[in-house]
C-alpha cells in the first residue's frame, strides 16, 4: 500500500508543479500592478529640512523673550525696580525675536535685507570716491 500511495503523488506531482506555477505566475503580474499603483516615495529630505527650518524660527523667537525676560528679572533684583524692568525688557526681547524671525524667513527666501542698499556700497560710489 505504501507504494501505491507514493505512485499517486508522484502522478499528482506535475499537475500540482503545473497549476503552482500558473499561479505563482498571476500572482507575480498582480503584485507588479499593485506596485504600479502605490504612491510615489515623499521628499523626505525637504520635508525635513523645512521642520528644522520652522523649528529654527521658532526658537529665535522664544530665546529673544526669555532672554529678555531674564535681563530685566535680574535687573529688577538689582536695582529692585520690580517688575518694570522686565516687563520692558519682555517686551524688547520679544521685539528683537520677531526681528530676527523676519530677518531669517527673507534670508531662506533670497529677499535683501531691509535697508540693504545702505549698507553696500555700489559701483557709482567706488568710482564717486575715486574721482574726489
Amino acid at each position: 500500500m505504501a507504494g501505491a500511495e507514493n505512485q499517486s503523488e508522484a502522478g499528482n506531482g506535475g499537475q500540482d508543479s503545473d497549476s503552482i506555477r500558473r499561479r505563482l505566475d498571476t500572482l507575480d503580474g498582480r503584485l507588479t500592478e499593485a506596485k504600479g499603483r502605490r504612491p510615489q516615495p515623499v521628499d523626505t529630505e525637504g520635508r525635513g529640512r523645512a521642520m528644522g527650518q520652522a523649528f529654527k524660527l521658532s526658537i529665535e523667537l522664544v530665546a529673544g523673550v526669555a532672554i529678555g525676560g531674564f535681563i530685566g528679572w535680574a535687573l529688577d533684583q538689582l536695582f529692585g525696580t520690580t517688575p518694570f524692568l522686565m516687563l520692558v525688557f519682555l517686551v524688547l526681547g520679544a521685539a528683537s525675536g520677531i526681528m530676527n524671525v523676519v530677518r531669517t524667513a527673507k534670508a531662506m527666501q533670497g529677499e535683501p535685507m531691509p535697508g540693504h542698499h545702505l549698507r553696500t556700497k555700489t559701483e557709482r560710489d567706488v568710482t564717486a570716491n575715486d574721482e574726489d
